[in-house]
């Protein structure tokens, strides 16, 4: 393919409901040939593999590690896009019964699981949702689910006769109080007068009938910003890869996702540059930057992020600077016409 002669410029937009998020990045000219390629080994290990002297080694632990915290960076951000983009109406837990399948067989998790998304997604177009699994420290398998476009008698939902209670506690197999997250209606209401209530709190909770592997609950999502803070937690400690569950977590195809318009702005920088100093010089159109909402945010690899008002950038496309100054300022001392 020849050599690197530099590296052209782009900016990337992603555009959501009522905002933008910006990257500006460096990429090289010219494709790079990658002499070292991973390569898994009959014992199932993935080592590397040089395409020219069939050459085996071993991946390094901080290369490992770097590889690692990549892969969880660009979960964190597919999942925040989906979550910005989507409006979910349910929180659903799905609890596998022990009497039906062996949970802590991940296998049987799984078929269970794929058959249940299937069954509902094949009489249900409508149907979207993301689902988080998680093994618990006995080594059982719970999944977690944001749910959408199914009404609760679709879903098969009757009442628990429990409700969301964010201080109810129960003691564990150790003796240790931890949190439940709902109780009685009765226990409800005879301490809700005892604390400061959540948004949450007092909403019924259901069950699921068209879940025949296990139990499940299911309530009402009355704050997507507490439920987007909450389900965020079960990305840093997912299971990651296994054998079956091969991803943090799953989503289905249909959910809203935002469009992304790609422009080149610059071609064959001899290196790429120093965004700190040199960045706006190299951009056309800097009123981006200097009308960003918060400080842009700059990587370790040379990458530049903004976010914008959706309404704004339309402004600035247009040539309209907003003009910061305070018009109240302007006018206080003016004399009214109906004086």
């Amino acid at each position: 393919m020849g050599g690197i002669l530099g590296y052209n410029l782009y900016s990337k937009e992603r555009i959501y409901k009522h905002e933008t998020l910006m990257s500006y990045y460096f990429q090289p000219n010219r494709k790079i040939i990658k002499k070292w390629v991973p390569y898994t080994l009959s014992s199932g290990e993935i080592v590397q593999r040089n395409i020219e002297t069939s050459e085996i080694r071993y991946y390094k632990k901080r290369s490992i590690l770097a590889s690692h915290n990549a892969s969880l960076k660009r979960t964190v951000i597919l999942m925040n896009m989906l979550l910005n983009m989507n409006d979910f109406d349910w929180f659903a837990t799905l609890t596998f019964d022990k009497q039906k399948i062996d949970r802590t067989n991940e296998t049987a998790v799984f078929d269970c699981y794929v058959k249940y998304i299937n069954n509902l997604k094949k009489q249900f177009p409508t149907f979207a949702y993301m689902t988080f699994p998680e093994r618990h420290e006995d080594g059982c398998f719970h999944l977690h689910m944001l749910i959408t476009g199914l009404t609760p008698k679709q879903m098969g939902l009757v009442n628990s006769g429990k409700v969301c209670c964010h201080w109810a506690k129960k003691k564990n197999k150790y003796g240790i109080l931890e949190g439940l997250g709902y109780c009685s209606k009765e226990y409800f209401e005879k301490t809700k007068h005892l604390h400061e209530l959540k948004e949450t709190d007092g909403e019924p909770i259901y069950n699921a009938t068209s879940f025949a592997y296990g139990f499940t609950t299911v309530s009402r999502i009355c704050s997507r910003e507490r439920c987007n803070s909450y389900v965020k937690k079960y990305v840093e400690k997912a299971l990651g890869s296994t054998e079956k569950f091969k991803k943090r977590f799953y989503y289905s195809a249909n959910l809203n996702v935002p469009d992304v318009v790609k422009t080149l702005i610059g071609t064959d920088f001899e290196q790429p540059l120093n965004f700190k100093y040199d960045f706006i010089d190299a951009v056309d159109n800097s009123s981006y930057i200097e009308h960003a909402k918060g400080q842009p945010y700059i990587s370790d690899y040379n990458v530049l992020q903004i976010k914008i008002d959706n309404s704004l950038k339309k402004n600035l496309d247009k040539g309209l600077i907003p003009l910061d100054i305070d018009l109240s300022e302007i006018f206080k001392n003016q004399t009214s016409m109906f004086d």
